[in-house]
């Protein structure tokens, strides 16, 4: 009886700890981060749904968020990175602000986008979840910055005043070019 409970109990720590059942390999998580390459976009698109890519911007430090209209963290996190980048345009600094939607659908993530009201920040579009399988974000919404293809920082949710420490990471970005 008592082997049979301690059996059950560690097959219980194990699913909560690696995610997978006895027996099972646990799932590989492929979560970007810093140091690593970045990957290039798969099936992203823009508004006028032509395919964008990330080696598009390679002369560019990116900033790259990915979130959903049904995130509530960002919809604050928008307006904070639509402000920051008018700040780096304004600078005439190499600074390339993308924001990524992953809602199923393309319509509503546009509505989503357009309600953000954002001019400085490109929507791009990835509703067959391609590119976000890829990153991995750890949180809705994350942020990663990438300089020479390379992730230089990255960002898990947003909370108000976030948008100091990120636009650090991109000033520290701007001088090690």
């Amino acid at each position: 009886m008592f082997s049979r409970a301690a059996s059950v109990l560690s097959s219980v720590v194990l699913v909560a700890a690696t995610g997978a059942l006895p027996g099972t390999a646990p799932q590989a998580r492929a979560e970007v981060r810093k140091g690593d390459r970045a990957a290039d976009f798969v099936q992203v698109v823009d508004s006028a749904g032509k395919r964008v890519s990330l080696k598009s911007f390679r002369d560019q430090v990116v900033v790259l968020t990915f979130g959903a209209s049904w995130c509530e963290p960002c919809k604050r996190e928008l307006p904070a990175m639509e402000k920051l980048a008018r700040r780096y345009q304004q600078r005439r600094a190499p600074v390339v602000f993308l924001a990524v939607n992953i809602d199923n659908e393309i319509a509503k993530g546009k509505k989503y986008m357009q309600q953000a009201g954002l001019r400085v920040v490109r929507a791009i579009y990835d509703s067959a979840k391609s590119t976000v399988e890829s990153y991995d974000p750890p949180k809705m919404p994350s942020t990663f910055i990438i300089r020479g293809g390379v992730v230089r920082h990255v960002h898990a949710g947003f909370a108000t005043g976030d948008e100091t420490a990120l636009a650090a990471a991109i000033d520290g970005q701007l001088k090690s070019r």
